[in-house]
């Protein structure tokens, strides 16, 4: 059985429960001290180790410290993103939440829980994604659960037996994109990472299933694409109020948050999960008075919610 154990620096605050249950990622689950995931082909128990370090346990193919801090993004201290976007300070309840991580995932693994997530909740896509795993990824050893399939693999099964998992009417998306993913050297995750972020937003919305929601969320949560801004009905609120444009649609609202700067995605992330677990915002005020950042205590708010 394949075991290993890291000591992990922290950059800046961490809450690994605001990281993990924010609704970015469905294959984390809460254990007792800590939290059990699956990065690559291991299985990954992660727990806060006290003095700005992080204890992680490894099952399986150990990815490395280096694929680690870069999945959990603990080299970069999230507040420099506050730099662009003063005027957040002055929202209650905002600062305390400046523990969570954007993690930086895998984009195949992404894009196809985004694609279980339509009109569903966090629970409901957890179960689909799981079920994907067991059903079509390689297991890992030493551990019950399973590596997460490549689109190879999903393209080679039936829309039946997708349906048969619980995806439903998602079934023949999911299967289309695999398809499409796995079609050959026309798909480049790579030109999508680096290349201008409407040419590689217009790529994914041709894919089944995928609208500008979800492409947003694969750009943001799988392709470290900063700047994209996914409009969900949490997000539209949010905005909305801060804007004072209660009318406002996505795009109107995605246009306003750019003056949030080139890290809005990141603090994207913190406004739908304050939205959701504490009610609506007050509008900005013009000017901000611009003070130091601090970390706060981690909120321990939380509400059962659709997925993005």
């Amino acid at each position: 059985m394949n075991r290993a154990s890291h000591t992990l620096g922290v950059v800046g605050p961490l809450d690994l429960d605001l990281t993990f249950s924010c609704g970015q990622a469905f294959r984390w689950q809460r254990v007792d001290g800590g939290w059990s995931g699956v990065i690559e082909r291991a299985e990954v128990l992660a727990r806060p180790n006290g003095a700005g370090t992080l204890a992680v346990e490894i099952l399986g193919e150990d990815p490395g410290e280096d694929s680690l801090r870069h999945y959990l993004r603990l080299d970069e201290d999230p507040r420099v993103h506050l730099e662009h976007a003063e005027e957040l300070r002055s929202v209650p309840g905002f600062l305390p939440l400046l523990g969570l991580r954007l993690l930086r995932q895998e984009p195949w693994e992404t894009l196809a829980s985004f694609i279980c997530s339509a009109a569903a909740n966090i629970r409901k896509i957890t179960t689909c994604v799981e079920g994907l795993a067991r059903a079509w990824g390689d297991p890992i050893e030493g551990s019950t659960r399973s590596a997460f399939p490549p689109a190879e693999a999903i393209a080679r099964v039936r829309e039946a037996d997708l349906r048969e998992l619980g995806l439903g009417f998602r079934a023949p998306y999911l299967l289309g994109t695999a398809r499409a993913v796995a079609a050959g050297s026309a798909w480049s995750w790579e030109r999508l990472r680096s290349g201008p972020i409407e040419d590689a937003r217009k790529r994914l919305t041709a894919l089944p299933g995928v609208g500008p929601k979800i492409a947003d969320c694969v750009l943001l949560f799988g392709l470290d694409r900063l700047e994209a801004f996914p409009v969900d009905r949490w997000i539209r609120r949010a905005t909305q109020e801060l804007s004072s444009r209660r009318r406002a649609r996505d795009q109107e609202l995605a246009d306003w948050a750019r003056r949030l700067g080139p890290g809005r995605g990141y603090l994207q992330q913190i406004l739908f999960h304050l939205r959701r677990t504490s009610g609506p915002l007050p509008a900005l005020a013009p000017e901000t008075r611009r003070r130091p950042v601090t970390a706060g205590r981690p909120a321990t708010a939380r509400r059962p919610a659709r997925a993005r």
